[in-house]
């Protein structure tokens, strides 16, 4: 760049708004980026350095001068319908290129209505590129290009947890979806439909869900584009079927309100009190934080593609949002102009898309339930990467007993691996009705007899974490009680794989919610650096807990760790269960291995007594490579 850019975000201020100034800054310190807001206000005491500059769309002139001084302006205002395509009508007029995250299907047409005149003009228009339409769109254009519905049909469904709480303008968005009829795509043209609340694919079973949930059917924006001339994959979709969950919005509620036409001032309410309840919302102990987007052909979800992690939709909008700036940045979108949606780009212009959202942390996989369940990914693997420093991954200088909150779904989960267990269904079989309910009485038993013996270790431990030690004693007690038991029924040689089978199983569970994924570190510049980084400051945290002591030395591209004491092998050998010793090590060394796939970092791990280990990590000899060609980040 020949220049300095200067982007402006308008509604910077707002939950969205918010998280996009952030990516940006932290992508690019040398950009302009400033907040653009109706409130006028001094830089900094709002979280962030960029400037708030006062811009009212409502007054053209003074609007328009404002806009004009930048390269780039970023609609991320609310709600959408209130305004209209009038900020884009402004910076087409101003000369400035614009993204915005619309979300309201009569907003969409305005926008892409102005298609000629951004021609005219030689400036571009993204929109739509938020959640969905955004991120639903580059899935839908994904399994388009494979045709993977011989018929078109492809259904998009979309849910969201409530431990975020949501914004201000958000409840317009829901409530404009509490509608008898809906408008999607049908045979290739769109169409009014009557609301398919029950059709027999009411419910569906999300990733991260137990049970099949409630969904509610809405307007998907993707039809308002690829009913279009314009659009790259008309003919290839046909049909779209869109609906969404919301953590404790019953369907129920939504039906009934469908009913009414409810005037301005009603909505206004409704959505303060959607607001203020979902405020209250986000701070009960089973709030998800989880977020899943699944788009699929015809009646096949396990041959869609998934977008799943510990994130919030917001999260994901300004992800999809900032990789369209990243793109536009880089120039890959230079030779557009006009009005574009995701389907209107060309097929290179979104594999850039692809590039820059794997840069931001997020990929698809392919709705494999089964492989996902298999890799551990029952938290998903997405997460918001606003820069390269790996310092700033959720979790980082974590470990186990350190990282929180702990998520809502993890206890649930540990029963569910407990209960199909093969350990469970062995001594189910040796022991049924009272004698089983005895042996469960015994075990409870011998689990409070083994806390108290580990009475010495909460005493030594000193610090500011020595707090968890009681903590970290139930744990391991809780564990040896039931293996002892175990052992004492079915003999140590099955008891001991029984259990570490189950023991492994629910450990790479739980790693995979405490450590990034892969294609996380694959976001980074460095990915082998950051693997190592991170880990090691994993090995810090634990020796500051005190359940390991470690010694760490260099030998030009090799970092030797070693682990010369493991409190949890003296715990499980004072609790006369030594053979225990080694299932720690062996899990960790999963999860590490399985952090670092795909990044270049070599490790060798042995295991020795006692939880003792050697970890050589070599970093690749390629360190000098393109980052880019060395990301394998999952293709939308």
């Amino acid at each position: 760049m020949n220049s300095v850019k200067k982007i402006i975000v308008l509604g910077g201020r707002g939950e969205t708004g918010r998280r996009i100034v952030e990516a940006l800054s932290l992508r690019y310190p040398y950009l302009h980026v400033a907040i653009g807001s109706r409130r006028a206000a001094a830089a900094g005491g709002h979280g962030t350095n960029s400037p708030i500059v006062q811009i009212d769309i409502h007054n053209h002139p003074h609007a328009r001068n404002v806009l004009s001084q930048y390269d780039l302006a970023i609609i991320a205002l609310g709600p959408m319908h209130v305004h209209g395509s009038k900020p884009h009508q402004l910076c087409i007029e101003a000369g400035v290129d614009c993204i915005d995250i619309n979300d309201n299907l009569a907003v969409a047409d305005q926008v892409l209505a102005l298609h000629d005149v951004a021609v005219q003009t030689k400036h571009a228009v993204f929109t739509g590129m938020g959640f969905t339409p955004g991120l639903s769109s580059m899935l839908l254009a994904e399994l388009a290009s494979r045709h993977a519905s011989p018929s078109g049909t492809y259904r998009i469904r979309a849910c969201m947890g409530a431990a975020y709480g949501g914004g201000e303008t958000s409840p317009y968005a829901i409530l404009s979806s509490f509608r008898s009829r809906i408008e999607t795509l049908v045979d290739g043209s769109r169409q009014h439909i009557s609301t398919p609340w029950k059709d027999g694919r009411e419910r569906f079973p999300f990733a991260g869900q137990h049970v099949a949930v409630e969904t509610i059917p809405f307007s998907p924006l993707e039809a308002a584009s690829l009913a279009s001339a314009r659009s790259a994959m008309r003919g290839a979709v046909s049909n779209l079927d869109a609906r969404y969950h919301i953590q404790y919005l019953k369907q129920g509620f939504a039906r009934l309100l469908s009913r009414f036409e409810l005037s301005p001032r009603v909505v206004e309410w409704f959505a303060m009190k959607f607001y203020t309840s979902g405020q209250n919302m986000k701070r009960k102990k089973d709030a998800d934080p989880d977020t899943v987007l699944w788009v699929y052909p015809d009646d096949a979800p396990q041959s869609g593609l998934l977008v799943h992690g510990v994130v919030s939709s917001y999260d994901l909008t300004a992800a999809m949002a900032s990789a369209v700036a990243d793109a536009w940045l880089a120039g890959d979108l230079d030779e557009c102009h006009g009005v574009f949606a995701i389907d209107q780009l060309k097929v290179e212009q979104r594999a850039s898309l692809c590039s820059h959202l794997a840069r931001r942390g997020i990929t698809s996989k392919p709705s494999d339930m089964r492989r996902l369940a298999d890799q551990g990914l029952d938290f998903g693997w997405v997460a918001s990467v606003g820069s390269s420093d790996v310092r700033a991954l959720r979790h980082y200088h974590c470990n186990w007993y350190t990282a929180s909150p702990k998520h809502p779904k993890m206890v649930p989960l540990q029963k569910r691996f407990l209960l199909q267990s093969e350990v469970w269904k062995a001594l189910r079989r040796r022991r049924n009705g009272l004698p089983f309910l005895g042996f469960i009485l015994l075990t409870m038993r011998r689990w409070r007899q083994h806390y108290k013996a580990l009475a010495a270790f909460r005493s030594a431990a000193t610090g500011p974490d020595a707090n968890w030690w009681p903590v970290i004693t139930r744990d391991i007690s809780m564990f040896t009680s039931g293996y002892s038991r175990v052992r004492d029924l079915l003999g140590q040689t099955q008891a001991l794989q029984l259990y570490g089978q189950m023991f492994l199983e629910t450990g790479r569970m739980e790693m995979r919610w405490l450590w990034p994924d892969p294609t996380v570190f694959a976001a980074l510049d460095q990915p082998a650096e950051g693997v190592r980084d991170y880990w090691l400051a994993f090995m810090e945290s634990c020796q500051e807990l005190g359940v390991l002591r470690y010694q760490t030395q260099t030998e030009g591209e090799h970092h030797i760790c070693a682990i010369s004491y493991c409190a949890y092998a003296d715990m499980f050998a004072q609790l006369q269960c030594p053979e225990l010793a080694g299932l720690v090590r062996q899990m960790e060394h999963e999860a590490l291995a399985y952090m670092a796939s795909g990044s270049g970092l070599e490790i060798d791990w042995q295991a020795g007594p006692s939880g003792t280990a050697r970890i050589l990590l070599r970093l690749p000899h390629s360190a000098e490579m393109e980052p880019a060609e060395r990301r394998q980040a999952v293709s939308m």
